[in-house]
């Protein structure tokens, strides 16, 4: 029995690049390019999800700034937790909590307590 390839996702909007700028990562390595594209293309749903005023009418996702951002932060943070499933993180002896939640880009999404009041 062969297994099927695995699915390749591509980015359409969020750049991998800049994901991996603001984590930080400068060395090429295949893996990392790998996963950092995969989170960028898992995040752009989920953005578009949270601020779906920047859909345009031909279904193309154009943010703003503060969206953008806060859809890197996402991705980045993702990207983090990958080694940290359930939000612990052991540095040697130290141990230290990955936050689940983040202030900034709930505020940048309009997540969390930073969701605009809806009427149902």
């Amino acid at each position: 029995m062969t297994l099927p390839a695995p699915r390749v996702f591509e980015p359409e909007w969020l750049s991998p690049e800049d994901v991996k700028a603001w984590l930080r990562i400068d060395t090429p390595d295949v893996s990392d390019d790998a996963l950092v594209v995969a989170v960028a293309a898992q995040t752009e749903p989920y953005v578009a999800r949270c601020r779906p005023e920047f859909i345009n009418e031909d279904g193309t996702y154009d943010p703003d700034a503060e969206t953008y951002r806060g859809a890197v932060m996402y991705a980045a943070r993702e990207y983090r937790r990958r080694n940290s499933p359930s939000g612990i993180e052991a540095f040697g002896d130290v141990t230290s909590f990955v936050a689940r939640y983040d202030p900034d880009i709930d505020r940048a999404l309009q997540t969390g307590v930073y969701a605009r009041p809806v009427v149902s």
